[in-house]
C-alpha cells in the first residue's frame, strides 16, 4: 500500500501543466457524461466544464441522462462520469469504467472490486479530520475506498484564459457588481452574506445585481460578460462553505475571467497563497477590495490568471482523476494475475 501511494504522489506532483492526460492504461475509447443536462441543477455546470474539457483533449464525447435513447449509441469501452441524483438508469457493463460522485454504492460494487470504478468528492475540511492522504492543495484520497477528494474547476480551457488576458486592458467597467451562481437561504445558504456585501455597495452607490443560479439561466458567454464588466467579482460563500472549506467555482471563472480574486472564506484565500483579497466581513470585504482594485498592478491579476489557467481547469482535475484512477485500475489487474 505504501509504495501505491507513493507511486501516486509522484505522478500527481509531476504534472505538467494543461497537457493531454499522460499514459494511464485505463481502457476506455469514448467519454460518457451521464449526468445533469446543461442549466437543469446547479451541478450541470460541473459536467458542462467536464464535457468541454474531455472533447478538447479528443475523446469522442457524449452527454446523455436517464431519459435518452442509447440505441444508436455504442457504449462498449467507455468512461462514465456521474453524479448520484441522476444515475437510476446509468447503463453498468463489465466493459466500461465508472467515476461516481455522490452515487448509492450497491449497483457499482462489481466494477469497484474489480478496480473498474473510483469514488470521487469535493474537498471539504473534513479531509484534514479524517487524516486523510494529502497529494497535492485540497486533493486528498482515502486509498482503501478508493476514493479522490478535489476542488472544482473554471470552465475555460488554457488557451481561453490566454486570450482572455489579452482583453483585460481593454474591458469597459461599468459601475455595478453582477453576482453570477446561486444565492440561497438557510443552514447552507449565502443571502445574508450578499446582503452585507449590499451595504456596502448601496453607500458606494454601486448596483449589486444577481443572476444564473437555479432560475435565471445564463449562458457561459453571458456569464463571462456579466463578470467582467463588473466593478468587481467576489466569490461570496455562506457560513457553512466558509467554516469548512468549501472551494466553489465561482473563485476559478471570476479570476479566469479576467477579474481580481475577492473572497470571505479563508480556505480559498490559503488556496491561492494570500495572493487574492481576503475578509471574513462581507462588509469590510468590499472597501478591501476597492482599495485593491482602485490601485491594482494588472500584472498581478494577470499572475493570478495564470495560476488558474496551470492548475485548475477541468483538464487538471481530468489528468488528476484519470492518474489516480489508472494506479487502482492496474493495482487490481495486477492483484488478479
Amino acid at each position: 500500500m505504501k509504495k501505491f501511494l507513493a507511486a501516486i504522489i509522484i505522478i500527481l506532483f509531476t504534472i505538467p501543466s494543461y497537457t493531454t492526460p499522460s499514459t494511464h492504461n485505463l481502457p476506455f475509447n469514448k467519454v460518457i457524461i451521464w449526468g445533469h443536462k446543461l442549466h437543469s441543477h446547479t451541478h450541470s455546470y460541473i459536467h458542462w466544464g467536464f464535457y468541454r474539457a474531455f472533447k478538447h483533449l479528443g475523446y469522442e464525447t457524449h452527454w446523455l441522462d436517464n431519459h435518452d435513447s442509447l440505441a444508436e449509441i455504442d457504449l462498449s469501452n467507455s468512461l462514465f462520469l456521474t453524479e448520484g441524483q441522476v444515475d437510476a438508469r446509468i447503463p453498468v457493463r463489465d466493459d466500461c469504467l465508472y467515476m461516481i460522485h455522490n452515487c448509492t454504492q450497491e449497483k457499482y460494487v462489481k466494477a469497484l472490486a474489480e478496480g473498474r470504478c473510483m469514488i470521487f468528492q469535493v474537498y471539504t475540511h473534513d479531509c484534514l479530520k479524517r487524516n486523510e492522504i494529502k497529494l497535492d492543495n485540497c486533493i486528498f484520497c482515502d486509498q482503501q475506498h478508493t476514493t479522490l477528494y478535489i476542488p472544482w474547476a473554471t470552465d475555460l480551457l488554457p488557451y481561453e484564459i490566454d486570450a482572455i488576458k489579452q482583453q483585460v486592458p481593454h474591458i469597459h467597467k461599468e459601475n455595478a457588481i453582477y453576482f453570477v451562481g446561486t444565492v440561497w437561504s438557510g443552514f447552507f445558504g449565502n443571502d445574508n452574506k450578499l446582503h452585507r456585501f449590499a451595504d456596502a455597495c448601496q453607500e458606494n452607490n454601486i448596483a449589486l445585481e444577481t443572476a444564473g443560479g437555479r432560475k435565471k439561466k445564463v449562458s457561459m458567454e453571458e456569464n463571462i460578460e456579466l463578470i467582467q464588466k463588473s466593478y468587481m467579482a467576489p466569490a461570496l460563500q455562506g457560513e457553512w462553505q466558509c467554516e469548512n472549506g468549501y472551494i466553489p467555482c465561482r473563485i476559478f471563472k471570476n479570476i479566469s475571467y479576467g477579474q481580481f480574486g475577492i473572497t470571505n472564506s479563508k480556505a480559498v484565500y490559503d488556496l491561492f497563497e494570500g495572493k487574492i483579497v481576503y475578509n471574513a466581513d462581507p462588509y469590510q470585504l468590499f472597501y478591501d477590495a476597492k482599495e485593491k482594485i482602485d490601485n491594482l498592478d494588472i500584472n498581478e491579476l494577470y499572475e493570478l490568471m495564470d495560476v488558474v489557467r496551470d492548475k485548475h481547469t477541468y483538464l487538471n482535475r481530468i489528468e488528476t482523476l484519470l492518474t489516480f484512477f489508472g494506479e487502482i485500475y492496474n493495482k487490481e489487474q495486477n492483484t488478479n494475475e
